[in-house]
């Protein structure tokens, strides 16, 4: 199965059991955040993110600065609260 075919598939399977209501507002979304321009500032491979201090999954504060010095840093984001 192509990427082509297999993205319509995740797309019918996730808006299939949900109301027309919550899938225009899904869809609306994703337009916004693609009229956002979010997409021209995201980083590059190869450029250096910025230092943060962000809460992680305990909504513990972390700041990257402090992890950096003590070794490379893999940074993973997730939606939570839904």
């Amino acid at each position: 199965m192509s990427l082509k075919e297999d993205l319509a598939a995740l797309r019918a399977r996730l808006e299939g059991n949900r109301s027309p209501d919550v899938v225009k507002t899904m869809h609306r979304a994703i337009d916004e955040l693609r009229g956002s321009g979010a997409a021209a500032r995201i980083l590059k491979p190869g450029e250096r993110a910025p230092a943060f201090v962000l809460p992680n999954a305990n909504e513990d504060l972390v700041d990257s600065r402090r992890l950096l010095a003590q070794g490379p840093l893999v940074v993973t984001f997730y939606r939570g609260r839904w």
